[in-house]
């Protein structure tokens, strides 16, 4: 069974059972489950429909995620199981894992069957934006440190993850405003690590020093993602949105905001030096930042041009 972590929510943004199961009028398991399971695993998912909530095992889901991309959904076996995958999704951005199971992954069936839209009220998808969003940026607030051996691939999983959400709704807009208002120690962090991103060159970034002894610290890499959504980017309108706002001057300002947030903290004298460094980069953010956004909307990027 997946090890489950519980993490101190901020006040108002609890994640729960509760909330998610609220949703969707605290459903019930449905009588009858007449869904056809897509590899073929009927029992199985009749099985998964009718177990509690606390005794299903979230590797299971690799059935119904597949499932959410192929397959005509049954509306009560839907809203007995979606708040499984949103817990799943808040669990494994904890962890820093992609919320996959094998080769079913959540956010590749939930664009691959326009789930968001076929099986949603508009009053669900705002509950569920607003469940991704206080996810998020309680993942942000369990940020900590800088500059540690932690700062391979798995250090971004939070990243990877902002990433995958820009793919399938409109959300990063919301996201965005709360996370640089650099509210809480975890956020400031955040930011210096995603600025950094913009600043350096593989293997001169301080934000991550030297993780192997072989290795030279890279990234973070500001479009990697971690959904199995390989043939399109980021929507239209998370594109249109971080166009907007991201320029040279937010990147000083924000620097400047987050570090002074840090002082105190372990983390000030890289975040400082950090700072210190962007005036003689500008140039090379100014590119970076006009470019990130078309990175981000092309499903092919692989590298910055500078």
């Amino acid at each position: 069974m997946s090890k489950r972590i519980k993490a101190k929510p901020n006040a108002g943004s609890e994640i729960s059972w509760q909330r998610v199961r609220a949703l969707f009028g605290n459903p019930q398991p449905p009588a009858d489950v007449w869904e056809r399971q897509f590899d073929g695993f009927d029992e199985t998912l009749h099985k998964l429909a009718q177990t509690p909530y606390d005794q299903i095992d979230f590797s299971d889901l690799w059935y119904y995620y597949h499932d959410l991309a192929y397959v005509e959904l049954q509306p009560e076996l839907f809203h007995y199981l979606f708040p499984v995958c949103l817990i799943d999704w808040h669990e494994t951005l904890l962890r820093n894992q992609s919320c996959a199971h094998g080769d079913a992954e959540f956010h590749y069936g939930l664009m691959g069957g326009d789930v968001l839209h076929k099986m949603l009220t508009e009053a669900q998808r705002i509950g569920v934006g607003r469940f991704f969003h206080d996810s998020f940026l309680q993942r942000l607030d369990m940020e900590s440190e800088l500059g540690t051996p932690r700062c391979g691939a798995s250090a971004y999983g939070w990243l990877a993850r902002f990433n995958s959400l820009g793919r399938i709704m409109p959300i990063i807009a919301d996201i965005w405003r709360t996370w640089w208002q650099l509210e809480t120690t975890g956020r400031a962090l955040s930011a210096v690590q995603y600025l950094s991103g913009l600043i350096y060159f593989d293997g001169e970034n301080p934000v991550c020093d030297i993780w192997t002894t072989q290795q030279p610290a890279g990234g973070p890499d500001l479009w990697d993602h971690d959904s199995m959504i390989y043939s399109t980017g980021w929507t239209s309108e998370n594109v249109t949105f971080l166009a907007g706002i991201l320029n040279f001057d937010f990147v000083a300002s924000h620097l400047h905001q987050a570090t002074t947030k840090l002082e105190g903290h372990p983390a000030y004298r890289i975040a400082a030096q950090v700072l210190a460094d962007l005036p003689a980069r500008q140039d090379l953010v100014e590119q970076r930042t006009a470019e990130l956004p078309k990175l981000l909307e092309d499903h092919r990027a692989e590298r910055w041009s500078v």
